[in-house]
């Protein structure tokens, strides 16, 4: 978990994976839906966000949010993001520590999921959505039978 990047709610799931991936950990897609989450509820129904605009005040979440953004799409390699263009540099703080693994490159990763984020292209994978293993992932065919 990186502390740097204070109630992320958008780009939580791809830093976390890519750094886990990166490391040395293998990524599945199961081949039957295993756990859920309702997105739907209650208007009234109080949001995490709220709980900045209590603390804070109003209308902090975004701008906080697009803040630590920047500090995601640096690791991922987002050519606007690049250390030159950060115009708040305390976003690099710790980033040394909390950033991608050693196993396997940033790259790879983009490619197994199907994103490219100098050309901002993204694509179908096929195995995710399929529920199949990926391609380096072969010899766990079995998983899904």
């Amino acid at each position: 978990f990186d502390p740097f990047l204070p109630w992320i709610f958008m780009g939580e799931e791809i830093i976390m994976s890519a750094r886990l991936w990166t490391a040395g950990y293998d990524i599945f897609s199961p081949s039957y839906c295993v756990v859920g989450h309702m997105y739907g509820r209650a208007e009234t129904a109080p949001k995490f966000w709220e709980s900045l605009s209590r603390r804070f005040w109003n209308g902090i979440h975004n701008p906080l949010q697009m803040l630590v953004l920047d500090r995601i799409k640096i690791q991922l390699k987002y050519p606007e993001s690049s250390r030159d263009f950060i115009k708040k540099q305390s976003l690099l703080t710790g980033l040394a520590h909390y950033t991608m693994g050693t196993s396997r490159t940033v790259e790879d990763y983009l490619n197994l999921i199907g994103m490219d984020p100098i050309r901002k292209l993204q694509w179908s994978t096929g195995w995710c959505e399929a529920g199949q293993p990926p391609e380096y992932a072969q010899d766990k065919a079995y998983l899904y039978q």
